[in-house]
Parts: C-alpha cells; structure tokens; sequence
C-alpha cells in the first residue's frame, strides 16, 4: 500500500490520517518516508503523523523529511522551530537548512550561523556542507577552503568545484585554475566547471587549454555544457575555425542534435561569419527547437543584416505555434525597423500586447525605434508614454528619433521630462541632443546642454560630442566659433574635430577655413582620401579651377584612390 502513496489523492491521505489516530494503521521507516513525501500538501498533518510514531521519533531521516517539507513550502520559521528540538540533528539536518537559506538567497549569516553550530555540536561537515557555503560569500572561500583540508574533502571533485567558482568570483582567474590542480580525481562535472569559468572571463585560450586537457586527461569525455561553454568564446570572425572544429566534436559524441548545443552552434556562426547556410543547416538538424533556438537565428540573421531572411523565420516560427518572449520580440523587432515595414511591426505590437509583454522595458525600447526607423514618430511617442517604466535607454531612442524626424522641439521636451524624472542621462543621450540640435539649428540650447553635461553631471565629453558642438556652430554659420572651440577644447590633434568643421565649411564655401582644415586631416590620417574631395568640392562650387587641377595631382602624387561610386538602379560604374 505504501509503495503508491506518492500517486495517493489527499482524500485518501486524509483517511489515512484518521486511521493512524486511532492506531488502525502503524509505519516503519520506509513506509513512513514514502508517507511524508505524499504528505506535501499539508506538513503539519505530517508532522503530526512522525510525533505519534514513538517508536520512529530517535531516527533522524523522518525528522529531516520534515525539515525539507517545511522549507520547500517557505515555512522557515517552523522549520527552523523544528530543526530546535530535533533529537538527533545530523549532517543532513544541517545540509538542509543550509540549503534552503541559499534557494532564498538570504544565505550568508544565517549559514554561517549554522555552520558555526554545527562545529560546536561536533558534526562533521560533509562535501555537501562546504559546497554550499561556498556558493553563499565569495569573501571566505579561504577559510572554508583551509576547513576543506583540513577536513579531506580539498581532493573532492564536488569541493574542488565549488572552490574553483568561489576563487574565481574573489581572486580572479589564475587562483581559480590553481585550486583546480588540487583536485585528485577530476569529473567531467569539475572540467565543466573550469571551462565555463574561463569563458566566463573572457579568456579564450584558457578555455581552449583546458578542454583540451580534459579530451586528454579525462579519457575523452564532454557532454553537453562542457562544448556550449567553449562555443561562448567563439565571438569574432577569426574564431570560425575553432567553432567549426568543435562542431566536429560534437558530431563525434553524438550530441549535435541536442537543442542547448545547436542555440551554441547558430551564435556561433552568425558571430563568426560562418555564413546563413551554416546556421540554417544547425538549426534543421536539432531534434525539438525551442524559443532559444528560434531567436538565436533570427537575431543572427538581423545582426548580419538579413532583414528578409530573419522575417521569414519568424512567421515560420509563429505558424509552427512557438510563442515567443522578450528576448524574441527584441530580436525581431529591429528586422522591420530594416525593412521599413509598419504594417508588420504593428502587428507584432499587437502579439506584444496579446502576448503580455509590453510591460518589458528592452521590449518597449524596441518598439519606439522600430516606428521611429518605420516614419511614424506618433506611434513612437504613444509606445514610449505607455510604458510603465523606462530606463536611460528608452529616453535616449526617444530623443534620437524626435531628432531624426526634425522635431528639435519635442526633443528636448523628452530630456526636460527625463530630468524631471530622476533618471540619470549617459553620454550617449547627450551625445542624440548635440545631434538633434545640431540638424535642428538649436545652437543655443545645444551650447547650454553640453556645458550642462560637463558641469551639472560631470560627464567627460568625447571627440563625438565635440564634433557634434563643431558641426553644429558650423551648420549655423559660426565657422570662426568652431575653430576656437576646437583651440579650447586642446583637440587640435583629432582629425574627426577638423572633418567636422571642413564638411561645414564646404557648405558655406569657405574656401581658407576649409584649406586650413583639410590641411590638418591630411597631416593627421595621410591615408584617408576625404578632405581631398571635400576640398575640391568647395573649390568647384568657387569656380577655382586651377586650385582644383594642382589639388587632384597631389591626390594622384599620395597614390590614394576616391572609392568608385555605383550606381542604385543599375550598379554600372560612375
């Protein structure tokens, strides 16, 4: 009878219950802990059920069941009332309540507290113990680490591991890998865990190093995390052959089928430039692609620029009945932003909405720029007023697309509203407002607001806002102004200040500001044919001819070459 109570329904636990009080039924242990496990639904009635068990009430497991029952269902101050009065608190007693502050995260004192006590009653802690305490404070992985040899347990692969992560989040790399060599008897759990540490970090070789090693030293054994995490490291074009080597590995051990390894297979070869086939071919090889799978190519293919192709998947997706979420929604947005389609981007609001996800603030974030980059700044401003919340981010795009639009005016609105908020402003919201006012001609404001970013919140201005302020006094007229901004700044070494100032002045013909200006790029990036064309364009709209010959020979003379240009329609050379 006890071996089917975990399938029992309450009601017939119940009577069970009933029948216990009145000693028509009697437990032994094991009995009695497939009871408990049925009893999830009500612990007190459990609890109960052990307290007339006289003869069970010394064995520590049916009061550890308890224990766990009451803190998987977030009793923790009965929980810690009842592990008070255990009569025989063991290694196990201790491991659970530890491990339930640890699942709230309210872990440090408290099991600290308790690791303390258990000392003090001469319980030995066990790899379990130390495992998780480890993963409670980065600032005593030296101590436990000296307990942990102390004990015997520094050798243990399960210890090992857990020193390894917490040596890595204090101390960095290095003494990760060094208590790592400790470990007597490496698992395939104790590599996973060095790998992922390393490509955490960023370093690749390490990464690379140690799977190596584990191919060797290990007899050859990888599962599933141990290839997704040296996949991780796989981000630049120059890493496509090392992805398509452990590509070939996972072949090898069978596992290319396997979803969490084809999501790293499509990231990996849409970063790497390994081309739409590549991905398109790991994606059609997986078993049971799930919404990770889906995104992953359709934020690959957006990111290389394959609107189309990233549009075609989504539908696909949708007609099969994935759902999408957040992280979708964001990937796909932008695909519609690139091929100018406001119909379709409106009906992705509407699934949004449906969907339950327009509270998202990375999803309203791309809404406002996908109809910003669509031309409709009134869906834009209505997706940005209804969000419930926004972070700099969203005023940013908000700003930029008013910009883009020509609506200097509602721009700053935006930015006044922003500081009335509280939000804080980074440099690239400042660096949209230098760019609104510079096209919308609001050279006041634009002065006001970049001597505000320098005093008011201690911004550092960048070459970029520079250039904007100087491609803004020059847009107004005010050449010799930017010239001397250029002086006070001390930028006079930075080309992109001068090119700024030789494109205004080629709309203003300003033919000895422009000579001096494109002298300066020349002398500062010999290698760029821009101020060339630039100036001679101020000396065709002069009519100086004869300046414009000697200047296309010296052109010829520094063996640099205008780009050709091609044409849109027919792609003939002009």
């Amino acid at each position: 009878m006890f071996l089917k109570l975990k399938c029992a329904k309450p009601r017939h636990l119940c009577e069970l219950l009933k029948r216990f009080s009145f000693g028509a039924v009697s437990f032994d242990v094991h009995s009695l802990a497939d009871f408990l496990d049925a009893c999830m639904y009500d612990v007190a009635a459990a609890h109960a059920c052990l307290l007339k068990s006289h003869g069970l009430a010394s064995c520590s497991a049916p009061w550890n069941k308890i224990l766990d029952l009451y803190c998987r269902s977030g009793l923790f101050r009965r929980a810690q009332q009842l592990f008070d009065v255990i009569p025989s608190r063991d290694v196990v007693s201790y491991n659970t309540l530890i491990s339930a502050h640890v699942r709230q995260g309210h872990a440090t004192f408290e099991s600290l507290r308790l690791y303390t006590r258990m000392l003090c009653e001469n319980i030995k802690p066990d790899n379990v113990t130390l495992s998780m305490l480890l993963a409670t404070s980065s600032m005593l992985v030296e101590q436990i680490h000296s307990h942990s040899t102390k004990m015997g347990l520094n050798s243990n692969a399960f210890v090992g591991g857990a020193l390894v992560s917490g040596y890595e989040r204090c101390r960095g790399l290095e003494e990760a890998i060094r208590t790592f060599e400790e470990i007597e008897e490496m698992d395939v759990v104790s590599w996973n865990i060095l790998i992922d540490v390393c490509a955490r970090r960023g370093s690749k070789r390490h990464a690379v190093d140690m799977f190596c090693r584990m191919r060797k030293e290990g007899g050859g054994a990888l599962d599933c995390f141990t290839l997704t995490s040296v996949l991780k490291t796989c981000s630049e074009r120059g890493d496509l052959s090392l992805g398509m080597q452990l590509h070939g590995c996972s072949w090898k051990a069978g596992l290319v089928r396997d979803t969490p390894i084809g999501n790293a297979l499509i990231t990996m070869y849409m970063k790497c430039g390994g081309g739409l086939d590549s991905a398109v071919e790991v994606f059609q090889t997986i078993l049971d692609p799930n919404i990770i799978s889906w995104t992953a190519i359709i934020a690959g293919l957006v990111q290389n620029g394959l609107a189309k192709e990233a549009a075609g998947f989504y539908c696909e997706m949708v007609y099969v009945g994935m759902m999408e979420n957040e992280f979708c929604f964001t990937s796909v947005l932008p695909a519609f932003s690139m091929l100018v389609s406001l119909d379709h981007g409106r009906m992705i609001h509407s699934r949004i909405i449906k969907s339950g996800f327009c509270c998202d603030v990375m999803v309203g974030n791309a809404l406002i720029d996908m109809y910003f980059k669509c031309g409709s700044a009134e869906d834009a401003q209505m997706a940005f007023e209804t969000m419930r919340n926004r972070d700099t981010v969203s005023w940013t795009i908000t700003i930029l697309g008013f910009g883009q639009h020509g609506k200097g005016e509602e721009a700053l609105q935006i930015f006044r509203a922003l500081e009335r908020s509280g939000t804080s402003p980074d440099s690239v919201t400042f660096l949209a407002l230098l760019s609104t006012c510079s096209h919308g001609g609001l050279v006041e404001e634009g002065i006001k607001i970049f001597h505000s970013m320098v005093n008011d919140y201690n911004i550092k201005p960048k070459r970029e806002h520079c250039a904007c302020v100087i491609d803004m006094l020059g847009r107004a007229g005010k050449l010799s102004e930017a010239e001397k901004f250029i002086q006070e700044m001390g930028i006079e070494r930075d080309p992109l200040a001068w090119e700024s100032l030789l494109r205004t002045c080629a709309i203003h013909g300003a033919t000895e500001l422009g000579e001096r200006s494109a002298e300066k790029v020349m002398e500062l990036e010999p290698h760029k044919d821009g101020p060339y064309v630039l100036l001679s364009n101020i000396y065709a709209e002069q009519k100086m001819w004869e300046e414009k010959v000697k200047l296309r020979g010296r052109l010829d003379a520094s063996m640099l070459a205008k780009n050709v240009g091609y044409s849109w329609s027919s792609g003939f050379k002009v």
